[in-house]
């Protein structure tokens, strides 16, 4: 049972021995009173049991381990796609194209403990199709699970199809064919999950291949049943390639993709819930990055992501495609761009993700989400740690101001050599990809660290994070904390609170958030000594996006009988009327 919490409005005053082993005053029951906190249109869902891993070593992250998603390690899976249940954000289903059975098929990955245990299988291969592959997933805002996925080679040609879930992706129902023709390829998917005229409805966008050009097609998922295929681009002399789906506010429904003949990025948008599409927008050129990458086997590809911010807040309606493209100066490199709308796509400004890079290595194959809280969370393959410009590892990058600036972090645990896997390292998968949910963000990518292409995902916490995550008692130290909500939450009041005690169950607040944290006496400190020598702007109010930092400072050294506890720390947003709390982060005593 959780128990209720009290953020003290009159702070109780307690003395800053009491970390060092001396009485503290237990805290009060109960949360304060007020008036209602601000509440973003969340995809709708339940607390997530909270969950902290934190590592041991000199230096901190934000992310936890990497999970290994695959069962099998002999066989190759790339090409990724993602999604996190918004009815039950432990609940994730990845898939990729998967070689376990020698032909490619389309495998699925679920996992209902955020990540603990795996449940995996595919879907087969259709009679009279050659192969199966370029799988999307999307949860809807029920918490149905969509995958659409090719059906490659069979008579008429190729097939798009539609398995859909309603037990989490444990049992599959399908597939439905969506639309057959001679030359159906890479399709995309996406959910409404805004407040919009058609929130809940999915669409799925693909390639249809002609004699010397290509074209977008599009249908959409609504009421149970898909309608009919509309043609999304303009021209007729299009050589398209790689459509991807995002839903923005008020169901506005964008779909953008590459041209390789004239090397630009397009969108097209439907104010009508698909029934009909608009002009197509130029949005950028780009580069194309020569294939292979040079210093590399693995080939290039034109495929490039879009999201839109489907919340209230002042970010409402921002449309972002991300897309790496190649620099000419010397030396030349792979960058990763986002082009950022905030008019419904009518015109499109950019900015460089990976700013902070300046090593000149290679970023490739970005996917984006924009989060419940107005961020914009991109991921990507990245070299940058490799003085020789070869291993990859996967990072993600966040923006809280609409796309204007970024901030990188590494999230995988290691890098990998495409060398050695599967193909000889010629094809890893032409693009990754991520999910957002609950103050955290998801990447899902091919990995190769143990000799074979497998899928690997790590929840990554950007709300709030460390730079250490250990400290020693003998000398004692300070944790610089970050606290990066989200512009949707600018302008609000937050406290920093801590404790002893574990983060399960958790305190659950009269406002229904759960706080992953157990109330004890260090929760009484951590409120008592809020903005004290010791917790350092630990109680103050949020910027306009959603940021402030505060400092953890011991005052010198600890008490011995200390080492070995392992102490965790949250932050609650609107503290005397909870509208939400970060996944909590742990500091452990070192001697």
């Amino acid at each position: 049972m959780h128990r209720s919490l009290l953020l003290v409005p009159a702070l109780l005053l307690l003395p800053i021995g009491a970390v060092s082993g001396q009485e503290i005053v237990p805290p009060k029951e109960g949360f304060t009173t007020g008036p209602p906190g601000y509440s973003i249109p969340a995809k709708p869902g339940t607390a997530r049991t909270p969950v902290s891993r934190p590592r041991a070593g000199a230096s901190a992250a934000p992310d936890g381990s990497d999970i290994q998603a695959n069962q099998d390690s002999t066989s190759a899976q790339n090409e990724t796609s993602f999604s996190v249940n918004p009815m039950d954000p432990d609940n994730w289903v990845g898939v990729a194209n998967d070689y376990r059975f020698g032909s490619v098929q389309t495998g699925w990955y679920t996992t209902l403990d955020g990540g603990q245990n795996w449940t995996t299988g595919t879907f087969g291969i259709a009679p009279g199709f050659s192969f199966s592959g370029d799988p999307c997933v999307s949860f809807d805002v029920n918490g149905t699970v969509h995958i659409v996925a090719m059906m490659y080679w069979g008579p008429g040609g190729s097939g798009v199809w539609h398995w859909t879930s309603t037990d989490g992706g444990l049992n599959w129902t399908g597939g439905f064919e969506i639309d057959r023709n001679s030359a159906n390829d890479k399709p995309q998917v996406g959910s409404d999950y805004s407040n919009g005229p058609h929130r809940g409805d999915v669409t799925t966008a693909w390639d249809r291949f002609g004699f010397s050009s290509s074209d977008i097609y599009a249908s959409t998922w609504s009421a149970g049943s898909w309608s009919g295929p509309l043609k999304v681009n303009d021209s007729a002399v299009d050589d398209t390639i790689a459509p991807d789906v995002a839903y923005g506010a008020n169901s506005v429904l964008y779909i953008g993709w590459a041209d390789r003949g004239s090397f630009d990025i397009f969108v097209d948008k439907s104010m009508n819930g698909g029934a009909s599409y608009g002009n197509d927008v130029l949005v950028s050129s780009y580069s194309q990055v020569p294939s292979p990458i040079p210093g590399s086997p693995f080939r290039m590809f034109d495929i490039f992501a879009i999201a839109a911010d489907w919340t209230d807040g002042p970010h409402s309606g921002n449309v972002y495609l991300a897309y790496h493209t190649w620099s000419n100066s010397s030396p030349s490199n792979a960058n990763i761009r986002c082009a950022t709308s905030t008019n419904l796509g009518a015109s499109w400004t950019t900015n460089l993700v990976n700013a902070a890079d300046t090593t000149q290595a290679d970023q490739v194959m970005p996917g984006v989400v924009v989060d419940s809280k107005g961020n914009v969370n991109v991921s990507f393959y990245d070299r940058r740690l490799d003085p020789n410009n070869d291993l990859l590892w996967t990072w993600v990058a966040r923006s809280s101001d609409g796309g204007q600036s970024w901030q990188e972090h590494p999230v995988s645990d290691t890098g990998w050599d495409p060398s050695p896997t599967e193909f000889g390292g010629t094809f890893i998968g032409d693009y990754i990809d991520v999910d957002a949910y609950d103050g955290l963000v998801f990447p899902f990518w091919c990995d190769g660290r143990s000799g074979s292409q497998e899928v690997y995902t790590d929840g990554v916490n950007l709300d709030f994070y460390a730079d250490v995550d250990s400290l020693s008692a003998a000398t004692g130290g300070s944790v610089q904390l970050s606290l990066r909500i989200g512009p949707n939450f600018g302008g609000h009041d937050y406290i920093v609170v801590g404790s002893a005690s574990g983060t399960s169950p958790g305190t659950l607040t009269g406002t229904g958030v759960l706080v992953p944290l157990n109330q004890d006496a260090f929760t009484a400190l951590t409120i008592a000594q809020a903005n004290s020598s010791m917790f350092q702007n630990t109680l103050g109010t949020l910027d306009a996006q959603g940021a402030a930092d505060a400092v953890l400072d011991t005052q010198g050294p600890l008490n011995p009988a200390l080492v070995g506890n392992l102490y965790h720390f949250a932050t609650v947003v609107d503290p005397s009327a909870p509208s939400m709390a970060t996944q909590p982060l742990g500091i452990l005593i070192l001697p």
